[in-house]
This record gives C-alpha cells, sequence and structure tokens, in this order.
C-alpha cells in the first residue's frame, strides 16, 4: 500500500476505535447506573467496575474521561449527535421543514423520556459547569441539527431569509433546553406535547418576522 494513503486509512481506524471504546464505556456506565437505580449507581459504581464491564482497562477509561461526571456529558453530546442524523435522514427524504422538525423532535423526546429523571438533573448541573462546548467531533450540540432544517427550509423558500439559521437554531435549543429542564424536575410535565407547541409558536414568528422589526433595511 502506498504510504501516502496508509497514513489516513490507519488514522481513520484508529479514530473508529477510540469511539467505539468511548462508546462502550459510555454503554456500560449507562448499564451499571441502570441496573442500581442511578442515584445510588452514580455515587457507588467506580470507574474500575464501568472499565470491567467495557472490558478495557481502568487507565483506558480514564483515557477517555476524567471523571464519571464526564461519561454524563458524552452522554448528552452523543444524544445531540443522533439527534442530528435523525434531521439529515428526514432532511434526505424530502419533508417539509414542519414534519421533518415534528418527526426528529417526536424520535428525540422518546430519547429523553427513557433517561432516568435524576440522570437529566445531575447532568444539567455538570453541563453548567462546563463553559466550553466545542461544536466538533463527540461533542455536537443540538443548535446544529435545528440549525440545518431551518438553513433547508430557507433554500426551499418555506421560511425568510430575516434569521440566520445559526441564530434560529440557538433559540430552538434554548427553548428545548428550558424543557428538559422542566421535565427533569416536573413529574406532570408533558415534554412531547410541550415541546411540539413551542417549536410551532417559534417556528411560526420566524415566518412571519420582519426586517423593519430586527432594525434592518428592507431589501429593495
Amino acid at each position: 500500500m502506498n504510504e501516502d494513503k496508509a497514513g489516513p486509512r490507519r488514522s481513520l481506524l484508529a479514530q473508529g476505535r477510540s469511539r467505539d471504546t468511548r462508546q462502550a464505556i459510555i454503554k456500560a456506565a449507562l448499564e451499571l447506573w441502570g441496573e442500581r437505580g442511578f442515584d445510588a449507581g452514580f455515587d457507588g459504581t467506580t470507574a474500575e467496575e464501568i472499565a470491567a464491564r467495557a472490558g478495557v482497562s481502568k487507565a483506558t477509561f480514564y483515557y477517555h474521561f476524567a471523571r464519571k461526571e464526564d461519561v454524563l456529558l458524552a452522554t448528552g453530546w452523543l444524544t445531540a449527535k443522533v439527534f442530528y442524523e435523525d434531521v439529515v435522514k428526514a432532511l434526505i427524504d424530502g419533508s417539509s421543514t414542519d414534519d421533518v422538525l415534528n418527526d426528529v423532535t417526536t424520535k428525540l423526546c422518546r430519547r429523553i423520556e427513557k433517561v432516568p429523571r435524576s440522570a437529566l438533573r445531575r447532568m444539567m448541573q455538570v453541563m453548567s459547569d462546563v463553559s466550553d462546548r466545542p461544536q466538533d467531533g463527540e461533542r455536537l450540540r443540538f443548535q446544529r441539527g435545528f440549525a440545518v432544517i431551518l438553513l433547508q427550509g430557507q433554500q426551499n423558500g418555506d421560511i425568510p431569509q430575516t434569521l440566520t439559521p445559526s441564530d434560529l437554531g440557538m433559540m430552538f435549543e434554548v427553548m428545548l433546553m428550558s424543557a428538559i429542564r422542566e421535565w427533569a424536575y416536573d413529574e406532570d410535565f408533558r415534554l412531547s406535547e410541550v415541546l411540539h407547541e413551542r417549536f410551532a409558536v417559534l417556528l411560526a414568528g420566524a415566518r412571519h418576522v420582519s426586517a423593519s422589526a430586527l432594525g434592518r433595511p428592507a431589501a429593495s
């Protein structure tokens, strides 16, 4: 094999193995915490136990995660990554902006509702302590998925050009995180129903906001 091609290939294989190892550790941690009940399981489960369940060494665990709380962060980023992949699949199918948003929101809510509320509360506490959340690799944010939906809507003429997709995507992400927090602390909160309603209102507002309302000159 040509050396120029072998180097990048080895790099991709190494990245793939590293990603698989991280996901195996996350899966093992979630399994153990779930089996023991999250509140007791999180505090009582050691990194060594998680590593053993994942089939890796304790040193490998600490190579990927400095502490157990970082596994929770990675779980959140992994959820955002799956959300983004759902968005791409829905857009490829050629669905409308509203249908794509409704579809991916329903799937996201189903995933979130499977997570113990106590786990979500701990995760949000950890996230509030993290000031730098880069949007690359495993650290994908929900904003990006929403922005892709809205960009496609603008390209199709379904959404006006008055707001940038990234700014509007951030608004959707803020609304999402607020609803997740409410669900985590309120047993009666209807996550899916509320999010669909709020997203519909935000999308309708985006479709009707004018350039003048944003303090911009009207298009000539």
